[in-house]
């Protein structure tokens, strides 16, 4: 089975590389949309190089005191609150992301969580997804019980089921753009 995913990630990585700078700046002025959710605190992610970018939409959530970043430590996924993305986030070399400063930001707890953002390389319409091959987001996802969306580009669509192992964990919904 991993062989199968790992097949599918090296396609869906290359994919997403090829989506061109217009579509990229078309969705982000799209996904920014996702600050109406009513959700009270929302946990999202630092977009990376090709990953659809949340940036807008994080700035927008800070101001609203509703932002919650991820920070991988000690193999999970540590959660804070960041109120200044231009001053709270540091580099994480080993993945390439921003992550919150434990120094700067007050940790947040799973029930301080009322939705979760989470990326991926693939999605299906079973609301399944397909990750770096980490399990970070499985492992949070096991202990949360608020919604949970799969963000990413139309591109990042399979339209066949993703091979899922017993470790990974379904999805309330995938919002594609």
């Amino acid at each position: 089975m991993n062989d199968n995913k790992n097949a599918l990630r090296k396609k869906y990585i290359s994919i997403r590389k090829e989506i061109s700078i217009t579509r990229r700046e078309i969705v982000k002025n799209k996904v920014v949309k996702l600050k109406n959710l009513t959700s009270k605190n929302i946990l999202s992610f630092a977009s990376k190089k090709n990953e659809i970018n949340l940036w807008t939409l994080n700035y927008h959530l800070q101001e609203e005191k509703r932002l919650i970043l991820p920070k991988i430590e000690n193999n999970l996924l540590k959660l804070y609150f960041v109120n200044d993305l231009e001053n709270d986030l540091e580099k994480n070399i080993n993945f390439n992301i921003f992550e919150p400063n434990p120094k700067k930001c007050k940790p947040a707890n799973f029930s301080d969580i009322s939705c979760v953002l989470i990326p991926g390389l693939a999605f299906d319409n079973n609301n399944h997804r397909l990750g770096y091959g980490k399990g970070y987001y499985d492992r949070l996802l096991k202990n949360i019980s608020c919604v949970s969306i799969g963000i990413g580009f139309l591109e990042q669509i399979v339209n066949k089921s993703l091979p899922i192992e017993i470790h990974d964990i379904k999805l309330n919904h995938v919002m594609l753009f």
